[in-house]
């Protein structure tokens, strides 16, 4: 009878861990995952809420969401439900929501990655760039999985992060790392980590990335190299 007693009380204590509140909810997904850090470093899904999708306004999910298949490339907009536990009957280090999918309402391509490329520099304030050898030519690589920019000037390798993408929003960390070699066109190299200091929008069109200014005036051209 005693054991009885107990499981009755388990199942009731379990059940109102799962089910103390449920709610519907619409979640946007971003089409990338980026590092983040849990109980260990992992790569987390952003996210955003809302019937109205803001690019501005992602965060970070460190959970995931039973029964939903995720393709990177895509941003979607889901309908979920949230069950919230009680937080004295969940391990300290689990989250206190449950959520499961309950439909995709749209999954659509993410232009953006467009932009995942390397590209090499062919235009500096609307003016073609010439070198004497394709070595000395700056070139770019975006990796958005990792959401950062490297590559190399004149001579010079570097690597930074991409501090802001959103629609034709385009920002890299002004602290760029760099090597400190001395290059025969320094005045190029210099040029070159300057516009990607200044660069705070971009437009691709034709296999060429066009990065422009504050003020929306182009400051360099690129060419995809594939």
């Amino acid at each position: 009878m005693n054991k009885i007693f107990y499981l009755i009380l388990l199942l009731i204590s379990v059940s109102c861990a799962v089910n103390k509140t449920n709610s519907h909810q619409v979640i946007w997904v971003n089409s990338s995952k980026v590092p983040c850090t849990g109980v260990a470093p992992m790569h987390c899904m952003q996210i955003q809420t809302g019937n109205v999708l803001n690019q501005d306004n992602w965060t970070l999910f460190y959970d995931s969401i039973e029964g939903f298949d995720y393709i990177p490339g895509n941003i979607y907009k889901l309908k979920v439900s949230v069950i919230s536990l009680d937080p004295d009957l969940v391990p300290a280090d689990a989250s206190t929501k449950k959520y499961k999918l309950i439909e995709v309402i749209s999954k659509t391509p993410d232009v953006k990655l467009n932009l995942n490329d390397i590209w090499v520099f062919t235009h500096l304030n609307g003016t073609e760039i010439t070198v004497n050898s394709e070595n000395e030519r700056p070139q770019m690589e975006v990796n958005l999985s990792e959401n950062r920019v490297f590559g190399k000037g004149a001579c010079n390798r570097f690597n930074g992060s991409i501090k802001k993408l959103s629609g034709n929003t385009l920002k890299f960390d002004e602290r760029m790392m760099s090597t400190k070699m001395m290059c025969q066109n320094m005045k190029l190299e210099d040029a070159f980590f300057k516009i990607l200091a200044q660069t705070n929008s971009y437009q691709i069109k034709n296999n060429h990335l066009y990065l422009f200014d504050s003020g929306k005036k182009e400051i360099a051209r690129f060419k995809k190299t594939d």
